[in-house]
């Protein structure tokens, strides 16, 4: 596709300067605002796993759409499931996904909560409820949504969360918001089902989750750990500096800043390792075998990591194959999930057995139990690759990195090795730069400027120039899906900067300092 466009934009680089970049010109390339393949954001619920598409769509697909969790205008017994991902209908500018056991909430860019699925225990917050026959689990009254609804009263919201039967959000000033069958005293004293929010007793949130029951892990912005227990409001003795928290079937995690992780019962007590903390009241306790931790998550069996290189670890029970080994081995240890390399996101809610993943080039990755998205009904012991698009081209099987100052570049092509050459998205790496941009598009000529220096090339030509003087490319510039590449190691050069390539991660260092 070639697009007319003019454009003028100030980044700052790595290195802290402002710079301005122009680029006046019909380079073939692919606007990410056009761009629905890939995904950029994830959850996981108990019998339902979430998806936002680089476009801003919201997907759902699980187990099961009789209560409307995929929010397509379907529910009851007779709702179809594709078992692939199924667009959630009237979703637009969403900034935050979460989801209960069948019901899912999101948060659009003006501060607003859409909810919609299960009603059961009023988290759908409209006020309203489900209701079953005692004894028959006959539905009574349904009462459940099957497209997106707006929460009313609630504005100001940055993320939020959901677990059996409730609902949270978490608003802009810390405090925390909660409806459904949440364990909360009203003002009479009584507790039950809230079909509206209502305010909890935390300030200065940072983030919240839940496991079984009606556990609830509050992670306070200085960096300590609280939670919500029958009602009352107790501290995690022992940890500090947290900047995660993950709240699975039995055990919770709390990630400290150094990256260890440290485990403590989903009530404050519980068992890590075979040893029985409810009879010993022990501290939270230190994972060991385990470091470099950016992010975690839980599932009902155990912790999920994400690593600072962009591996991703788990250890538990493994009833869903979630561990991603290849089998249904439990393992107390950390273990590596197969073929999982270069992932920024993880995915994963205490209260069932699947797991996602999301890598640099947003592909989407998903096992564990139920059905994974890729249309099988089968549990999957190691990751299979979710399309985004029905022609999705095949991932990557070796995902090559671009790094400027140790800060990663996301590319709307990902970048490619052609007779040796790493080559990237011209259109970023120019960009990126600050580098004035021109086509000709009768000549498929390619003229960057800055400061001083003028550099020409071809499409399909290895010879350019080079103010003036004619220069040699190990690979020429070439078009790729809409997007033309060039070779990144001779344009970083050619701007003055150094480049490196690491081969035991793909990964191309572009250093300016």
């Amino acid at each position: 596709m070639v697009i007319q466009s003019k454009v003028l934009v100030k980044t700052t680089l790595a290195l802290g300067l402002m710079l301005s970049f122009s680029i006046t010109a019909s380079i073939p390339h692919t606007h990410a605002e056009e761009n629905n393949v890939g995904w950029k954001d994830i959850a996981v619920g108990g019998r339902v796993s979430l998806g936002v598409k680089n476009d801003g769509s919201v997907w759902a697909w699980g187990e099961t759409n009789r209560g409307g969790v995929f929010g397509n205008g379907e529910k009851g017994p007779s709702a179809t499931n594709t078992k692939f991902p199924t667009q959630v209908k009237e979703l637009n500018d969403v900034i935050s996904i979460a989801a209960g056991s069948e019901h899912a909430l999101a948060v659009k860019k003006d501060g607003t909560v859409w909810v919609w699925g299960d009603n059961l225990g009023g988290q759908v917050g409209d006020g309203m409820q489900t209701t079953l026959e005692t004894g028959s689990g006959k539905m009574v009254t349904d009462n459940n949504r099957a497209v997106p609804h707006q929460v009313e009263g609630l504005t100001h919201v940055v993320s939020v969360w959901g677990a059996w039967g409730k609902s949270y959000a978490i608003k802009d000033d810390g405090t925390l918001w909660a409806w459904g069958g949440i364990y909360y005293k009203k003002p009479d004293g009584s507790t039950g089902t809230y079909t509206y929010p209502v305010q909890l007793r935390f300030q200065n949130v940072s983030s919240i989750s839940t496991g079984f029951g009606d556990n609830l892990l509050v992670l306070d912005k200085d960096g300590t750990v609280w939670m919500l227990d029958r009602g009352a409001i107790v501290k995690i003795d022992g940890l500090s500096d947290i900047t995660a928290i993950a709240a699975g079937g039995v055990n919770s995690y709390a990630l400290q800043k150094d990256g260890s992780v440290w485990a403590f019962g989903s009530n404050g007590l519980g068992v890590i390792d075979g040893q029985n903390l409810a009879t010993n009241k022990s501290a939270p306790q230190k994972i060991q075998g385990i470091q470099d931790i950016i992010d975690i998550r839980a599932t009902a069996g155990g912790p999920l990591y994400l690593k600072k290189d962009g591996t991703v670890w788990a250890s538990g029970n493994n009833h869903g194959g979630q561990l991603g080994i290849g089998s249904y081995d439990n393992s107390e240890v950390p273990v590596q999930v197969k073929d999982l390399m270069k992932i920024t996101i993880i995915g994963a809610h205490g209260t069932g057995y699947r797991s996602l993943a999301l890598r640099e080039d947003g592909t989407l990755w998903s096992w564990g139990g139920g059905y994974s998205g890729d249309g099988t009904e089968w549990y999957r012991t190691e990751p299979v690759w979710i399309k985004s698009k029905d022609d999705e081209a095949s991932p990557q099987t070796k995902l090559i990195s671009v790094r400027l100052d140790g800060t990663l570049l996301s590319f709307e092509q990902q970048p490619t090795i052609i007779n040796g050459s790493t080559l990237v998205p011209l259109r970023k790496i120019f960009e990126t730069f600050g580098t004035h941009v021109t086509w000709d598009a009768g000549t498929s000529t390619i003229t960057a400027t800055k400061g001083s220096n003028i550099l020409t090339l071809v499409v399909g030509n290895t010879t350019g120039t080079l103010n003036g003087k004619s220069i040699s490319l190990d690979a020429p510039p070439t078009i790729i899906n809409g997007s033309t590449l060039v070779p990144v190691r001779f344009i970083a050069e050619s701007l003055g900067t150094k480049v490196d390539w690491v081969p035991e991660t793909h990964t191309v260092n572009i250093l300016t300092k």
